[in-house]
């Protein structure tokens, strides 16, 4: 299956991903706009705008009334805030397609923002961010984002703190929506059972064309930080050591399909349960109860890391097997039943999403926000099965320099290890 992109009104494109094997429709609204547009005093302003515009609209007053309209239709609805895009869905069966396009158009066109509903959704974030911030194995994440990236929105949680959430205004939420979401900027995905696409088409341009069109005031600005070892050491009273070693890389622009080289870096090392690290470190070990590596790409930079909670007893010596495991990788590659195995995992979990429509309308939307242009299942699988272990070792060894390592750490205040020499010595 091809996408059909189709224009609607004042820029806004409206894209088709027609599948009768569907049981059900999934409409998407992906807004190029996220945390990386915000000014360090309004961090968290994107996701606190994403909570609030489930909270009344002029057609549905208040969130009681717009619950009610999506479960007369039975639509399951949500929406989502990352660094560099918004998204707001709604899924339904086909029935229901033009009733929950209407209630869509609603909420991105005509939100009230009302005083009380902000200030009540500023507490509900203030919980979220303590939740966040009480789980060790998720603050970590964040205290390696802000080592890798630095202090530019590519570090900042997509939360934002309670510090800058609680001096976000109205005229603020206000502002921020009317310089950065626009038609221009937006896409609609229509996924799943879809009968009259013409229909469709007239239907979202009449309803939609209130939607604001002026330019927005869009400003990636992102500055690569310098090279070498850092690390950050958080005390708090915890059971085991939450870890993020962090590798920054370049962004999709500069990668290309060499992306997918580090997305089977990830499957070798920790992305499933016959990994390197997770045989090594968690079975062999018995040193950690999570381990697991990640590779999360932005069009501007990307971020290869490893997570894990390990033993604060053998700490010292976990963290010696593991750089030592990451420096071997790159220095012989894998194996070629490695190779094959990691493929197979690859092209399983970019693709089983693609069975359900809203799978669907996320795997294409994405590469059209960013590239407006489409990769099929079938076109990404060749590009994977072309990669030869001696191409694979060749591009790798230009990644995971230890030397270069961006390693955050939460473990109690009594522990004192000098991790940049674990590090160190295995460089000589």
């Amino acid at each position: 299956m091809i996408p059909k992109v189709v224009s609607g009104p004042k820029g806004l494109k409206i894209i088709f991903c027609k599948n009768s094997q569907n049981l059900s429709v999934s409409l998407l609204l992906l807004v190029k706009a996220g945390t990386d547009l915000e000014k360090k005093s309004k961090n968290g302003i994107f996701h606190f705008i994403e909570h609030l515009y489930f909270k009344g609209t002029k057609k549905y007053p208040n969130a009681k009334v717009l619950m009610e309209a999506i479960d007369e239709v039975g639509g399951s609805y949500n929406a989502f805030t990352g660094y560099q895009y918004t998204g707001y869905y709604i899924k339904v069966l086909p029935e229901y397609l033009f009733d929950a396009l209407e209630i869509l158009s609603e909420i991105i066109i005509n939100p009230l923002f009302p005083k009380d509903e902000i200030e009540k959704e500023r507490k509900v974030i203030f919980e979220e961010i303590n939740l966040y911030r009480d789980i060790p194995s998720n603050f970590v994440i964040d205290l390696g984002y802000s080592l890798s990236f630095g202090d530019q929105p590519a570090g900042w949680p997509i939360l934002g703190t309670k510090e800058t959430v609680e001096k976000i205004n109205r005229n603020d939420i206000l502002k921020t929506i009317n310089d950065n979401y626009s038609s221009r900027n937006t896409i609609l995905i229509i996924s799943g059972q879809i009968y009259d696409q013409k229909k469709i088409v007239n239907y979202v341009n009449r309803i939609f064309h209130q939607y604001n069109s002026k330019k927005p005031k869009l400003n990636f600005i992102f500055r690569h930080k310098g090279i070498g070892y850092e690390e950050k050491i958080y005390h708090k009273k915890v059971e085991q050591a939450h870890v993020f070693l962090g590798f920054p890389m370049p962004g999709l622009n500069d990668l290309g399909d060499k992306r997918f080289y580090l997305h089977l870096t990830s499957s070798i090392l920790g992305d499933k349960s016959s990994s390197r690290l997770w045989l090594k470190i968690r079975e062999e070990m018995g040193a950690a109860y999570y381990i697991r590596s990640y590779f999360n790409e932005y069009f501007n930079r990307s971020l290869f890391f490893i997570h894990a909670g390990l033993n604060l007893d053998r700490l010292e010596n976990v963290l010696s097997v593991l750089a030592h495991e990451i420096r071997i990788f790159k220095e012989k590659g894998p194996t070629e039943k490695e190779m094959e195995t990691a493929k197979a995992v690859l092209k399983s979990s970019l693709f089983m999403d693609l069975e359900e429509s809203l799978g669907t309308a996320i795997f294409y939307g994405r590469q059209y926000l960013w590239k407006k242009k489409f990769l099929t299942p079938k076109e990404i699988s060749q590009k994977i099965d072309e990669i030869s272990p001696k191409s694979f070792r060749k591009y790798i060894s230009n990644f995971l320099e230890l030397k270069h390592l961006k390693f955050a750490i939460i473990i109690p205040p009594e522990i004192k290890i000098n991790f940049s020499k674990i590090f160190r010595k295995l460089l000589k």
